[in-house]
């Protein structure tokens, strides 16, 4: 992983001790040139050349935490599993190791059938204590893959509420490794991660299980609960080294949100090392890589999704939510449209891809025929979500009656859909139409999605709309935190504080919004840094 070492140390970590004189000298100018040279390599994006810069460094300085760091970094960017182990291993002999390079090891041993191996890991884990959570989840997974049978412990799930909380899709994946499908079935139906992915994942490979196991009508179900279209392709058979590339790539995602993208990066690695054909795997993997800025290995990543893959449709809405240029996001999601032209969900990618390439009313007459009872036919997501992207649309396209109504009808679709909650108050907030009952809607999507930043902010905003700044402010500042470089949330919490005499923060809040606002919000926040807040200049 990335470690943060200042430079001065770093050059000072890669000096020879032992030697003096010339020689001194010499091998010291020597290990700085193949650090720079590393360095340099990866400025310009030659990860390969620093590789090779930093596994010689390593050579020469088998005790450097810089040198197995740097190599480490490089190696997990370009997926070079035996550069990694070299660094990880050279980091614990040098007792810099973090404590997940253990979980590098594991999948070492996992893959590689070295069982004693594996439960020296497993220990180790244990007794470092930083991923001992992981360990019910790897020894289940371990004598799954030497027996086919067994399972977790759920005594040992008990005395950790976070093993339990990370292994509810594993107890499923045992069942389904074991053949289990009725006991699979009754946890399935308690399950409440289908929105997430790996919930659906789990789900893609649950239908598959249940089809091949002869339970047509529970995976019929499931189908419709996850909403996907009943001739999607079938995953393969669930195995432990699927299940457990399931548990690194929850964690990846989970490390993403909580906003570190190079841990999550490692974990999806461990995910795709332990099972490089899973292409559940494959999809977290690009996700990750994206979040690096990785875009183009991102995107070979997607591109080795199949069509004949579950994932597919998947990699399709990965593809494009990371293609920058509009008109290439259209090309992809008209291309996947066409070759499957009954699928209602790539309709909806490309009636996505339409409004970024600037033809909302072409997006608009497709959400409309999707939303008709008719388009819900056949796994298409809930309609209450289409009607939300037709609201979108509708609202952009500055038919906001007709927008109001969408919105409308998204809610009667599910009266507690937050997202629907939230769009609707906060538009009757923004346009003063109806700010009670506004004040009524955002609030109600705050119960639902507390950690939502977007409806804190809206919620926020209501109070200081309803002359409430004090319990506005703690809001819009939860909100700041976390989405930083959001326009209206850093204007919104400037003028709260402006609003209470906090007029040095209020035009640090502005400045920041200023960064990345334009048009009319980019004058307004310029008038409110220079001449301070007034109802003219005021947020909407």
């Amino acid at each position: 992983m990335a470690r943060t070492i200042p430079t001065c140390r770093l050059l000072l970590g890669i000096a020879p001790l032992a030697l003096s004189g010339a020689a001194a000298h010499a091998a010291a100018e020597t290990s700085t040139d193949l650090y720079w040279h590393g360095q340099r390599a990866e400025i310009a994006r030659h990860d390969e050349e620093a590789i090779a810069a930093y596994r010689r460094l390593l050579s020469r300085l088998p005790d450097s935490a810089v040198a197995s760091s740097r190599l480490f970094d490089a190696a997990l960017r370009t997926g070079n599993i035996a550069e990694a182990l070299r660094a990880q291993r050279a980091a614990v002999l040098a007792g810099s190791a973090d404590g997940d390079a253990q979980l590098l090891f594991f999948v070492e041993a996992f893959r590689g059938r070295k069982w004693d191996v594996a439960t020296n890991v497993i220990a180790q884990l244990e007794r470092e204590g930083d991923f001992a959570f992981m360990v019910p989840v790897m020894k289940g997974l371990l004598e799954q893959r030497q027996t086919r049978s067994g399972g977790l412990d759920l005594d040992d799930l008990r005395e950790s509420p976070l093993a339990a909380f990370y292994a509810d899709d594993q107890l499923i994946y045992a069942d389904l490794v074991a053949g289990r499908l009725k006991q699979a079935q009754m946890r399935l139906r308690a399950f409440r991660g289908f929105d997430e992915p790996h919930g659906r994942a789990l789900a893609l490979y649950a239908i598959a299980a249940m089809k091949t196991g002869g339970e047509a009508d529970f995976a019929a179900a499931l189908e419709r609960q996850i909403g996907v279209e009943a001739d999607h392709p079938q995953a393969g058979p669930v195995t432990p080294e699927i299940a457990l590339a399931a548990q690194f790539s929850r964690l990846a995602h989970a490390l993403a949100e909580q906003k570190q993208p190079e841990k999550g990066l490692y974990f999806a690695r461990l995910a795709y090392w332990v099972a490089p054909t899973d292409d559940a795997a494959k999809l977290a993997l690009a996700e990750m890589l994206a979040k690096q800025g990785a875009v183009d290995a991102a995107q070979a990543m997607l591109t080795s999704i199949t069509e004949s893959s579950a994932f597919w449709m998947a990699a399709v809405g990965v593809k494009l939510e990371i293609t920058a240029d509009p008109a290439k996001a259209l090309a992809v999601a008209t291309a996947a449209s066409t070759a499957r032209p009954d699928a209602k969900n790539l309709k909806l990618f490309r009636a996505r891809a339409l409004e970024q390439a600037g033809d909302r009313a072409a997006a608009i007459a497709i959400y409309r025929d999707l939303t008709a009872p008719a388009g819900n036919e056949g796994g298409l997501r809930p309609r209450a979500y289409v009607y939300l992207m037709l609201a979108s649309a509708l609202d952009a396209q500055g038919q906001w009656p007709d927008a109001r109504a969408a919105l409308e009808q998204a809610l009667q679709i599910e009266p507690a859909n937050p997202q629907a909650l939230n769009y609707l108050g906060y538009s009757l907030l923004e346009r003063r139409e109806d700010i009670a009952r506004g004040f009524a809607l955002v609030s109600r999507a705050h119960q639902l999605a507390p950690q939502s930043a977007a409806i804190a902010d809206s919620l926020g905003w209501a109070y200081f709309l309803t002359g409430d700044v004090e319990k506005a402010i703690p809001l819009l500042e939860v909100a700041a935190q976390a989405e930083g470089g959001d326009v209206a949330i850093n204007e919104h919490l400037g003028d709260a504080y402006w609003r209470v005499g906090r007029r040095i923060e209020a035009r640090f809040s502005w400045r920041a919004a200023a960064v990345q606002a334009s048009g009319a919000a980019s004058e307004r926040l310029t008038r409110k840094i220079d001449l301070g807040w007034s109802e003219e200049v005021a947020a909407p």
